[in-house]
C-alpha cells in the first residue's frame, strides 16, 4: 500500500563555493514532508550549494 503524493513549495538559503548567499524556491513532490525536506537537501547539494538555513515547507492547495 503507498501513500499519495504530497506538493510542497520549499525555500531554502544556500551558500555556493564563493560564500555567496542565495534563495532557491521552487516545488517538490514527496509522500511525506520529512522525505521532501531530505530531498530538498540533497538536491540542494547536488547542484553544489551548501544549505544555511532551514528548508521552510508550505502544502500546496491543489
Amino acid at each position: 500500500m503507498s501513500t499519495q503524493l504530497s506538493t510542497w513549495k520549499f525555500t531554502v538559503y544556500a551558500t555556493d563555493s564563493k560564500g555567496r548567499l542565495g534563495k532557491h524556491s521552487s516545488l517538490v513532490h514527496s509522500h511525506s514532508e520529512a522525505a521532501a525536506r531530505q530531498g530538498v537537501i540533497e538536491s540542494v547539494q547536488a547542484a553544489g550549494y551548501r544549505p544555511c538555513g532551514p528548508v521552510k515547507l508550505t502544502p500546496k492547495r491543489t
